[in-house]
């Protein structure tokens, strides 16, 4: 099923798809150094450089943690906007009332490519079964994936976008176009334009390539 202006309507297995991509190391909860690539930094600081075009990030360091400077905004066609900005960055484990944004890479080491996720999510309320009196909720849900990332440089992209939980759910597997840059202090970040009716930009630190979760601020009382 297409719809007209926003895309075609995800069945419930047509979703992102990712292969195998290398686990992370146990860390524990531990702030003590340890490896990342070719040299050692505290777990939250270890994250990945991109910044070369046509190949696969590697692990490295960042100087500082850029969590609370990455984000994702965009317009909806239509009218709406969200900014993750708006929202004060403060962690969060919990999955009630947070607000569920920024990037995820796929390292996949045996290729010459990676896959880059940027997301953005208003989560009410997780539900970790299947069950009808306990459905997972939330409000704006949107998110793209690129399958074949390496680098700076122009992308097509996957993504869906759902105004509510209980809306329809917008979904194209060639839905968007996106250019990526990465700056001097390893931020990857860009813009998107999809032709399920949104469109933004965004920024990920390079030790900030794991959703954020964050409490969010303006959940529904």
């Amino acid at each position: 099923m297409c719809l007209a202006v926003t895309g075609c309507v995800a069945d419930e297995a047509e979703e992102f798809e990712f292969g195998q991509s290398t686990p992370e190391p146990m860390s524990g909860k531990s702030d003590e150094p340890t490896a990342c690539g070719e040299a050692s930094c505290p777990p939250s600081l270890c994250g990945y450089d991109a910044s070369v075009a046509g190949e696969q990030a590697v692990r490295s360091c960042a100087t500082e943690d850029g969590r609370p400077t990455s984000f994702i905004t965009a317009n909806v066609s239509g009218g709406g906007s969200f900014d993750s900005r708006t929202n004060p960055y403060q962690p969060v484990f919990s999955l009630d009332n947070v607000l569920v944004y920024g990037c995820e890479l796929w390292d996949y080491s045996d290729g010459a490519y990676d896959g880059l996720e940027v997301e953005y999510k208003e989560l009410i309320h997780a539900s970790f079964t299947v069950n009808a009196n306990d459905p997972t909720r939330t409000l704006k849900s949107f998110g793209f994936y690129i399958d074949h990332f390496a680098g700076p440089g122009s992308y097509r992209a996957s993504a869906h976008y759902q105004a509510t939980s209980e809306a329809t759910r917008a979904y194209d597997r060639d839905a968007c176009s996106v250019d990526v840059t990465v700056d001097a202090a390893g931020t990857v970040g860009g813009t998107f334009s999809c032709s399920i009716g949104v469109s933004g930009s965004f920024g990920c630190a390079k030790n900030a390539m794991n959703p954020i979760f964050s409490k969010w601020a303006a959940a529904p009382r």
